[in-house]
């Protein structure tokens, strides 16, 4: 008798089961497999700034399906907004299993009382991708997971970096990593640039605005940000600008965690500037490539990131059902 979706016995998840549940995300994408710390870490911000619920089955020590779900801290939203996420080793993959794994979630969500599901998916995962629209998800947006290669592209990132430095020394612009900032107050500052910068950042599902102490933990307590790597550009004495690396501790691909300035100083070079920054350094301390992923809604960023020779590795499609 074929086994049923019931069968795999998914139970909860314990902060140690990011190891295995990472090996089980890095058999779809071996190529960037993800770094166990890093999933550790999101867990956790998960459990103490959202709200969420996992689930695991285990067999032979290894993972081989999970269900994560969470939902930000509703205030007055008009749209309460949930986010699932499910993974299916293939030689067990099911169509029935695989809905069985959402309908788990989506069951947690209206117990919630959402009132809709968001599931995010690559497109080259066609299976994934084709069950969740059989049960009744539709593409409400498109993000572009893109990669660096620094190696071919070595000599020319650092003469861009240099060029960039130049230019914005003729504006008054200095770039640095925040270890090197002496300012008692610039995690203050770097909080209220990155508060404004992310309100332009194209999205359907909203997200709550952190206090700066909710901020300091998110991103001072992720084991893969490292100050030394946290680009800022300072005018006079403002910080105008980031751009900051997630650099893997276990294994993994670099990835630029965000990047974004002030409106008011936008269409200088800033942006550009930090990046070459960014990568300019992680040519330096040796990383073969470096991955960004951006909402295709997102112009400029795209911009620098084709002169920066970026090439797209998949699409990664955001979809949307409704939970009534």
């Amino acid at each position: 008798m074929p086994e049923t979706a019931s069968e795999l016995q998914l139970r909860p998840t314990t902060l140690e089961d990011a190891s295995i549940v990472a090996d089980l995300e890095a058999l779809r994408d071996p190529d960037a497999p993800p770094d166990p710390a890093l999933l550790r870490h999101w867990w956790r911000m998960a459990d103490e700034l959202e709200k969420s619920m996992r689930r695991v089955a285990v067999r032979d020590g290894a993972a081989v399906a999970y269900v994560s779900v969470s939902h930000k801290l509703w205030e007055e939203d008009r749209i309460r907004y949930g986010t699932i996420r499910v993974g299916l080793r293939a030689d067990l993959w099911t169509q029935s299993r695989f809905a069985q794994l959402v309908d788990t979630g989506e069951t947690w969500l209206r117990d919630e009382r959402a009132h809709r599901s968001v599931a995010r998916v690559r497109e080259d995962f066609e299976r994934d991708l084709s069950a969740l629209q059989d049960l009744g998800y539709r593409e409400n947006r498109r993000m572009r997971l893109s990669e660096l290669d620094l190696v071919a592209g070595r000599e020319r990132i650092l003469r861009a970096r240099d060029e960039s430095r130049r230019g914005m020394r003729e504006q008054g612009i200095e770039l640095r990593v925040l270890s090197e900032v002496d300012d008692p107050e610039k995690y203050r500052k770097l909080y209220e640039m990155i508060i404004e910068s992310e309100q332009d950042i194209p999205t359907t599902v909203p997200w709550r605005e952190l206090s700066f102490e909710e901020w300091m933990r998110f991103w001072f307590s992720t084991p893969t940000i490292r100050e030394d790597k946290f680009w800022v550009a300072c005018e006079g004495d403002r910080i105008v600008g980031t751009s900051v690396l997630d650099t893997p501790i276990e294994r993994g691909v670099p990835f630029t965690a965000y990047t974004g300035t002030l409106r008011a100083v936008r269409g200088r070079g800033i942006a550009r500037a930090l990046k070459y920054e960014s990568m300019g350094q992680a040519v330096e301390d040796g990383h073969s490539r470096v991955r960004t992923n951006n909402d295709t809604d997102n112009p400029p960023i795209l911009r620098i990131n084709e002169e920066m020779g970026y090439r797209a590795v998949a699409p990664l499609i955001e979809l949307h059902r409704e939970l009534a």
